[in-house]
């Protein structure tokens, strides 16, 4: 078997992705740039101020996004660094003209670090849950996780976060009791999805458009925090 090959265009370029599993015409995930953060923003405020949708269906959102910070100085900052650092990937649902829901991954060592770690996030709002988006999502962030530089890929979330842990078990992810504790922010998790293999979903089935880069940003005034699982 030949080596995978590692596209650039993933972090130089935007780009729309469809999915063949999920024919619909309006549905669409397609990378967060700078043009899009106003859109962002609303999402998260949106999503902060909703409750999750009661339903005992397994596909609701994996992960809790707060309004804690300046996410849209976060996303721009990754966005402008992932350029040539490669470490980072903003993915947002649109779906009948709306953004719907957001996944990401990012490195969350410091810089240079051995090993370096890359965690998964995902959130949808909640009149979308229940319908796979989640799990796709999470299925399209594992493929992309083979383009970003980082030695390990894993996800994290409170015990109490069922819909988070049902999602990664339907894609494979096996859980362990673990507590991530952040200087400065306590205890982010308490069950991790760790050391996941992400090679096995090299050959996930999507079509990639790729287009010019139309976003240049300076960053060195954003250092806002990463995203809290």
């Amino acid at each position: 078997m030949s080596p995978f090959q590692k596209d650039e265009g993933f972090f130089t370029k935007d780009w729309t992705i469809t999915l063949p599993s999920r024919p619909e015409p309006n549905l669409k995930y397609i990378r967060l740039t700078p043009n899009e953060t106003a859109g962002f923003e609303r999402f998260v405020e949106e999503a902060a101020s909703r409750p999750a949708a009661k339903s005992s269906n397994t596909e609701t959102s994996p992960v809790g996004l707060k309004a804690s910070f300046e996410p849209g100085g976060r996303m721009q900052k990754m966005y402008i660094e992932s350029q040539t650092q490669h470490h980072a990937l903003d993915v947002f649902i649109y779906l009948d003209d709306r953004f719907v829901g957001w996944g990401a991954m990012y490195e969350i060592t410091p810089p240079f670090s051995k090993p370096s770690v890359a965690n998964i996030g995902i959130k949808l709002l909640p009149e979308v849950q229940g319908k796979g988006l989640g799990k796709t999502l999470m299925q399209l962030l594992l493929r992309l996780s083979n383009e970003v530089d980082a030695d390990i890929i894993e996800a994290g979330t409170m015990k109490e976060n069922a819909s988070m842990r049902a999602i990664a078990k339907s894609v494979g992810l096996v859980e362990s009791d673990k507590i991530n504790f952040v200087p400065g922010r306590g205890v982010v998790a308490d069950v991790m999805f760790e050391n996941i293999e992400r090679e096995r979903w090299r050959d996930f089935d999507m079509l990639v458009e790729l287009r010019e880069k139309v976003v240049e940003l300076q960053v060195s005034h954003l250092n806002t925090p990463l995203l809290d699982n």
